[in-house]
């Protein structure tokens, strides 16, 4: 019996968002922006920003964005897999959340 927890769910997300971004269109300066999750106006999305120089690491940077004011409400910046997986799942619960607490 196979069973998955919600971190997997999590690291699955990521790991298909870190492949889409290698065909993302980059925006004007150079970001690539890929949606992990959306409820109503609220995503949560992988984002690579332009490295000043190729030798430095590559962090995982996530936003939880507002689409209806078209700005960031929180974003993290992780080096590690597992503490891109726990952000990943906390930003997902909270726009979850936000988006019930439009809805009523």
């Amino acid at each position: 019996m196979c069973t998955e927890t919600r971190g997997d769910r999590a690291k699955l997300r990521l790991t298909r968002g870190y492949v889409y971004l290698c065909y993302a269109q980059a925006d004007g300066n150079g970001t690539k922006t890929v949606s992990l999750a959306r409820f109503g106006d609220y995503d949560v999305r992988l984002v690579e920003f332009v490295r000043a120089r190729p030798t430095d690491p590559t962090p995982m940077w996530l936003e939880l964005y507002n689409h209806q004011t078209q700005s960031g409400i929180d974003s993290c910046c992780c080096y590690d897999l597992e503490e891109a997986v726990h952000a990943t799942e906390d930003l997902i619960s909270r726009a979850r959340e936000l988006d019930e607490d439009c809805g009523e």
